[in-house]
């Protein structure tokens, strides 16, 4: 990525409304102190710190991350250790967002911006990075990301999770909505399954995420009991004030006519919608990698 790139400079941006635990002059975390290294542990990579924060350790990276201070004659915080708990916090968020594998560490700088459509994909993106900074203050306005199979919409929204978890720690989960939601939800009436009559429980748990993706919103609306579930689920997360983005091949107009114009309502209150056009990411990404 150029250092003059517009991509460049959302990052920037972005990093530096958030709490920082590296050297602001670091040229390779811009003093977050903590990046995501997709060469780092597991193939799939992993978050670690950076090595300006690393350099300043004293302690020898383990719980409790002390170190004794000859000096005071006494067991004293390492300077590092407000970033290693950071990071630990990071990494378990990750570990329990639902994000899938292959949108994992996943951040703002790894859109691809070239191609017809790039305009409006660095717009998205703007949007985007308004959402990130505004949810990591605590003002929530949810994204509404619609358009054709492939446009990018579930990974600008896994984007959005990713640095929501890595600047802000937020604990944020992603969700398709068949078969994490209306799936789910379906077996809490088998009594054969696991989670035979945990039907509220789970209701409860998608309602208060503080920033939650819903995938694929529009796909399951075949009777009037799923459309029941998807209003109240939308209505108690606008209740509670909370961060959520959907994604969807339709516009919010198609839901209209549906439970009476209730869902209609209140995505239009909760939610920016935002047109993605962008040329199939997938294909894109298939040929990057020959």
């Amino acid at each position: 990525m150029q250092a003059g790139s517009p991509l460049n400079a959302l990052k920037r941006q972005l990093e530096s409304q958030a709490k920082g635990y590296g050297r602001l002059d670091c040229p390779i975390c811009n003093g977050v102190g903590i990046l995501f290294d997709p060469h780092f542990a597991a193939h799939q990579g992993a978050y670690r710190l950076c090595k300006c924060v690393e350099e300043q350790s004293l302690c020898d990276g383990n719980p409790p991350y002390d170190y004794y201070d000859e000096e005071k004659n006494a067991i004293v915080p390492c300077p590092t250790k407000p970033a290693r708990m950071a990071l630990k916090r990071i990494q378990h968020l990750e570990r329990h967002s639902g994000i899938p594998e292959r949108y994992r560490g996943r951040l703002i700088d790894s859109i691809d911006v070239s191609g017809k459509s790039s305009t409006n994909v660095l717009i998205a993106l703007d949007h985007a990075v308004h959402t990130i900074y505004s949810a990591g203050r605590g003002e929530v306005r949810g994204l509404y990301l619609y358009g054709p199979t492939g446009a990018g919409k579930t990974l600008l929204s896994c984007v959005i999770l990713n640095e929501l978890i890595r600047l802000y720690q937020v604990e944020a989960h992603y969700a398709k909505i068949s078969r994490d939601i209306i799936g789910k939800l379906r077996d809490t009436f088998n009594p054969q399954s696991e989670a035979y009559g945990e039907g509220r429980r789970i209701e409860q748990k998608l309602g208060r995420y503080p920033a939650l993706v819903i995938d694929d919103f529009g796909v399951q609306r075949e009777s009037p009991w799923v459309n029941s579930v998807l209003y109240d689920l939308i209505d108690t997360r606008y209740e509670n004030n909370l961060l959520t983005i959907l994604t969807s091949n339709e516009p919010m107009d198609s839901w209209k006519d549906i439970s009476d114009g209730r869902v209609l309502s209140r995505l239009r209150e909760m939610c920016l919608e935002i047109h993605m056009e962008a040329e199939d990411y997938r294909l894109r990404e298939s040929k990057s990698l020959r």
